[in-house]
């Protein structure tokens, strides 16, 4: 493993962690090797799900939809045990039935959900909004890798050397496009949001958890993102395992949540150049993901 500093010619800095070509975030556990030894060899069981999302893309929303759904309460459950940010320990000894997070490329996903065993669910936002909301969040907390502006942050996002998902956000997707196990539902950030019911029954029939309509519909209202925000700040307890990256412990996961926000941000020219590499990425890449920047 590399630790790698970078300081470009507007002065912005960026720190991460390289293995075998790929970048990751400095809060990668140890010298990265032997987290992905151990995630790769897990004992996956039957009923385990891993919550996979590319950073700041819903993450916590998805995987609240799944704990209320799998455990049958509407009850906030906060942050997941995510595998490449927890010692591996507390990973091993999470109580059954279990659900992980990860923001790592799929490549990096334990072998034998490759092979079909457990489930993985993740959901795909707007590219423009993630790297708007990636940034806002890098601000509000302590040095995790990078330090500048918007268009210093920005040039990177777009680049194998984003840190945040091992690389650009095209080869995350690339990634999860080629995961031809039929373990994985992916969704659409814009869609959960613009049709929520309907996306929680296709994750419920998904998960293969039985409940009545009512339920349903509840857990619909419970995880709207100002219900999801307030209950985090309210319940979400301080933790030592992020104490000197936040405030409290706790980490600015909510914001605001909406689609389109990108446009209060990023520059007509800013967004004209994103546009044309966002072409020739997937042309390049061969993806068949649709994305609308509305």
């Amino acid at each position: 493993m590399e630790l790698v500093s970078i300081v470009d010619e507007q002065n912005n800095k960026y720190r991460f962690k390289r293995y075998k070509g790929y970048p990751f975030n400095v809060e990668a556990i140890g010298n990265v090797r032997d987290q992905l030894e151990k995630i790769a060899h897990f004992d996956v069981k039957p009923d385990d799900v891993i919550v996979s999302v590319f950073p700041k893309s819903g993450t916590h929303w998805l995987y609240n939809t799944v704990m209320m759904l799998r455990s049958g309460s509407l009850k906030y459950s906060g942050t997941p045990t995510f595998l490449e940010f927890q010692e591996f320990k507390l990973i091993e000894e999470k109580e059954s039935p279990r659900t992980f997070g990860s923001h790592m490329r799929f490549r990096f996903l334990p072998e034998q959900m490759k092979l079909g065993r457990g489930k993985v669910v993740t959901v795909t936002r707007n590219p423009k909004d993630t790297v708007v909301s990636m940034y806002k969040m890098l601000q509000a907390m302590g040095d995790i890798g990078y330090q500048g502006s918007f268009e210093g942050f920005l040039k990177i996002f777009v680049t194998e050397e984003c840190f945040m998902g091992n690389g650009s956000w095209f080869s995350w997707i690339k990634d999860m496009e080629e995961w031809k196990s039929p373990n994985c539902l992916s969704l659409s950030y814009k869609d959960f949001k613009q049709n929520t019911f309907e996306n929680v029954v296709k994750l419920a029939k998904f998960l293969e958890v039985d409940h009545d309509e009512d339920f349903l519909r509840s857990v619909s209202d419970s995880i709207q993102f100002n219900k999801l925000k307030e209950s985090h700040n309210l319940t979400t307890p301080p933790s030592d395992r992020w104490k000197d990256i936040s405030e409290d412990g706790r980490l600015p996961i909510y914001r605001k949540g909406e689609v389109g926000e990108w446009k209060k941000v990023i520059t007509v020219a800013q967004s004209e150049q994103f546009d044309k590499l966002f072409k020739e990425k997937v042309e390049e890449f061969g993806l068949k993901i649709k994305t609308s920047f509305e």
